[in-house]
């Protein structure tokens, strides 16, 4: 039986921009960009979860959402049970040190004035992970843990390089002990080998520390290589979601059949056949009525106009929020 860590139930949150000159002049209300459109997925003990989209979609509003640095209007979002932002559990700090996340930037997420010893033991202090006597060690665990050096502790994050920052923000969210972790564009930022590097070292702490992530990010090859599950968002809302290698292998969704079909092969011999959508990506200002892919979408029909699709099982390959999900995929 599956052991479901984290829950979220038709999340939904949105961003009221202020009103601007022309708004006043006219008028108007302030616009609004509904950046989670019932979003609605769960979690399982010790999988990765990969998270893709085109950029504006709510991927990172979504692992913002889980960390609580954002707060939804509207779904839930229940951790072993409990809705994080209901009642007591929205100031439960336990949650705070069992959900961690990691940020794109590996610079910008750490403290410039403090050095690679005081940023780890910061969160420990915090939480009162360890006797203040114990956290010298506990520190020096932590940059084994991450593979770098002893003295990597009395060092700024100037002092490193951009690959060296990242293993200081993993070392970061390891300090409290965490059962998830949340990647959010973990390696963009970074060189091609050095990406691999930090990649496979999150995998093997994931496996020696029995880790829960949730992957975002926008290189499907990656997703693909670390993800047990892959969920595509498009304009705030999951469109499919499934095992990752049938789902790479075998997309149901239109969108995602031509998200992963423009995806670059290491194959120099692949030319790639890669679909070419209609139109351009609509505004999170002004979302379709309907299934908000039903612009660009080839095979769209009346149905797609007007009804939203809802994520429903399809067989084997897992859910799908596409009306015609059959007729598109029957000789698939």
């Amino acid at each position: 039986m599956t052991d479901t860590v984290m829950e979220i139930q038709d999340l939904s949150l949105t961003f009221h921009l202020p009103r601007n000159l022309i708004d006043v002049v006219r008028k108007r209300p302030g616009r609004a960009v509904r950046a989670l459109n019932g979003v609605s997925l769960a979690l399982n003990k010790g999988e990765t979860l990969g998270v893709v989209g085109e950029s504006g979609c709510g991927k990172s509003t979504l692992a913002r959402c889980i960390v609580r640095l954002y707060q939804p209007q509207g779904g839930s979002i229940l951790h072993h049970g409990e809705d994080i932002f209901a009642g007591e559990a929205r100031s439960d700090r336990s949650y705070n040190r069992r959900v961690q996340m990691m940020f794109q930037d590996p610079y910008s997420s750490l403290n410039p004035r403090m050095t690679c010893g005081q940023i780890l033991s910061e969160a420990l202090h915090v939480h009162k992970m360890r006797p203040a006597t114990d956290i010298p060690s506990r520190v020096e665990e932590l940059l084994e843990l991450v593979r770098l050096p002893g003295d990597a502790a009395q060092k700024l994050p100037h002092e490193f390089s951009g690959g060296q920052r990242q293993r200081i923000a993993i070392a970061r969210a390891l300090a409290v002990e965490p059962e998830v972790l949340i990647a959010d564009e973990l390696v963009s930022a970074l060189d091609v080998s050095v990406q691999a590097q930090v990649v496979n070292l999150l995998l093997e702490l994931q496996e020696q520390l029995d880790l829960t992530i949730l992957f975002v990010a926008h290189d499907l090859r990656l997703v693909r290589h670390v993800s047990h599950r892959v969920a595509v968002i498009y304009l705030g809302r999951i469109v499919e979601i499934g095992d990752s290698e049938s789902l790479f292998a075998n997309p149901a969704h239109p969108y995602s059949q031509a998200l992963l079909s423009a995806a670059p092969s290491l194959d120099p011999d692949d030319k790639g056949d890669a679909i070419q959508l209609e139109g351009e990506l609509p505004s999170p200002l002004d979302v379709p009525p309907g299934c908000p892919f039903h612009v660009r979408c080839a095979h769209a029909s009346e149905i797609c106009r007007q009804d939203v699709p809802r994520l429903r099982s399809f067989g084997d390959r897992g859910e799908v929020a596409c009306h015609l999900a059959e007729e598109i995929n029957e000789h698939a």
